[in-house]
């Protein structure tokens, strides 16, 4: 009998996952070996790996000095110079505090202006809209304050799963994407990055499990005709969780034949990044400048959107609340990681640290994500955190218990 019962399920359990990888959706990927050298379908130059030195970045780092306009950045008589580094975290729907903190900075009559922006997910979002500065600040506030989950995402039906590449679908969030990466917004990304200063946005190439810059800027004044389209996707696709959201798909070539690339949230490899194993600003201003021409200042801005100190608290006996939890504390070690990283990499270069997050003793209720309520709560406190004149932080969480 235990064998006869042994054999159904086992029948039944071949012909369920079989069913799922029969209606798995077929793709063309790079094949391993010519994924390093997989250029982008019609336009080339506006993407590198972000864990590794870029030539090409150096390049147009050294490109974005002789763009520099009179009054844009901190050029003393000697040729110094001083730059600041704007780097946006992901978080979802938390993303409120970054975009409130931008607002109230702005209102404070503080905000300074960024050579450098980056941006990962939720950060990826904000990210273009703290590039061209306070004239965008109100559709950064709609952003985070009008955005409900229904503008996000829609849960797809239980059946669906089984054929799906997630739980949910994003078209409400392409949509929402492009609502705001507009026309306008697109001319005047090309104008500041004309002007010297650039824009990076970061994604997980999942196939070969490494983050990907792509310089926004550079995309929205190339003059390829699906400019737009192609800004757009990039955003999408830093944003897109895995499991939870779509991968998106870039098509590409390499080795003389098409594939594609799969794409998720940036988040999946690093939180929040900044641009310093990628390219070099003091031999950049020395190739423009000369050899004699000083090494420039440089100050990172983090912020990061949630809390990096622990929140004890009672988790109950679900598997839901179980798996946030634990997805949650992940989370927060891999930011203890990053912002490490950050600092180390900013101290063996002589740049200035400075970090900001939730404080300790906001309260984060556990609701749903996208919550109005909470997400206009969040921007509040960034806003007045911001007029307040809150002090950045100058070491990471994981050395400031020894000073």
């Amino acid at each position: 009998m235990n064998r006869a019962v042994k054999a159904i399920k086992d029948t039944f359990s071949g012909m369920f996952f079989s069913g799922i990888n029969g209606c798995s959706v077929r793709r063309n990927p790079v094949p391993v070996d010519l994924m390093s050298e997989a250029e982008l379908k019609g336009i080339k130059g506006i993407r590198a790996w972000g864990d590794q030195y870029s030539r090409l970045f150096q390049e147009d780092i050294v490109k974005s000095m002789r763009q520099e306009r009179e009054g844009d950045f901190s050029v003393k008589p000697d040729g110094s110079a001083f730059y600041n580094v704007l780097a946006l975290s992901g978080g979802g729907a938390h993303g409120a505090f970054a975009a409130g903190f931008l607002y109230g900075w702005t209102q404070a009559g503080s905000r300074l202006k960024f050579k450098l922006v980056t941006g990962i997910s939720a950060g990826a979002l904000i990210a273009p809209c703290a590039f061209l500065g306070s004239d965008y600040d109100e559709e950064l506030k709609e952003m985070f304050t009008a955005t409900t989950a229904k503008n996000v995402f829609h849960i797809r039906n239980f059946i669906s799963w089984l054929w799906s590449e997630s739980f949910a679908d994003t078209a409400p969030l392409a949509k929402l994407i492009a609502k705001y990466a507009d026309e306008t917004a697109l001319e005047a990304i090309a104008e500041g990055h004309a002007r010297g200063r650039r824009l990076y946005i970061g994604t997980t190439n999942l196939d070969a499990q490494r983050l990907v810059v792509w310089n926004m800027g550079a995309i929205a004044g190339s003059g390829y005709p699906d400019a737009l389209q192609l800004f757009r996707k990039v955003l999408l696709a830093s944003a897109s969780i895995p499991i939870a959201f779509p991968p998106v798909y870039f098509d590409v070539e390499a080795g003389g034949r098409l594939y594609d690339e799969m794409h998720v949230d940036g988040g999946t490899i690093t939180e929040v990044f900044f641009d310093g194993c990628m390219l070099d600003f003091a031999v950049a201003r020395k190739e423009v400048f000369g050899q004699d021409a000083p090494k420039p200042g440089i100050a990172v801005y983090i912020i990061r959107n949630g809390k990096l100190t622990p929140s004890p608290q009672q988790v109950p006996r679900s598997l839901p609340k179980i798996t946030r939890r634990a997805l949650s504390t992940l989370n927060k070690a891999h930011g203890w990681d990053h912002l490490h990283h950050i600092y180390e990499m900013a101290r063996r270069n002589q740049v200035a640290f400075n970090y900001i997050d939730i404080p300790q003793d906001f309260e984060l209720p556990d609701k749903e994500a996208f919550d109005l309520e909470e997400m206009n709560r969040l921007f509040s406190l960034g806003v007045n955190l911001a007029k307040s004149g809150y002090q950045w932080h100058k070491l990471p969480p994981s050395l400031q218990e020894s000073f």
